[in-house]
């Protein structure tokens, strides 16, 4: 992953923006957006490499791979509703980030509640002993 060119699609991204903004400000929101976008391709290079690692430590430490799974989709949703609700707001539809904000965190807790119930039948467990 190269981060300095990551780096530099972004200031020169925010600079033409800021530049044409005034005059057209439906194409520097396209500017800025296209550049999120640019940077997330660039970004997910390094993803691999993260997964590779984190296996690793996971065989290593023993932890049940479900876990990781969901810990992973929750962070995906995060950073999808984060890109999506940002670029919202930079378009000016503060109310549409909002509601992506809310409709993220909705998900990640609907997607938690098997884990949840499992940790309540743990306490039990070791409540009833």
């Amino acid at each position: 992953m190269d981060i300095f060119g990551i780096c530099v699609l972004c200031l020169l991204a925010a600079v033409i923006a800021k530049v044409i903004q005034p005059t057209n400000r439906d194409l520097a929101a396209l500017v800025s957006i296209s550049a999120v976008i640019a940077a997330a391709f660039l970004a997910v290079d390094g993803i691999s490499e993260v997964f590779g690692g984190i296996g690793g430590i996971i065989g290593e430490a023993g932890i049940d791979s479900e876990y990781i799974k969901l810990a992973f989709r929750a962070l995906g949703i995060c950073y999808i509703c984060e890109l999506s609700s940002s670029s919202c707001r930079d378009c000016g539809e503060t109310a549409l980030g909002s509601a992506l904000d809310i409709s993220g965190r909705v998900a990640i807790s609907l997607m938690c509640l098997p884990l949840l119930k499992e940790f309540i039948e743990v306490v039990k467990t070791v409540l009833e002993r």
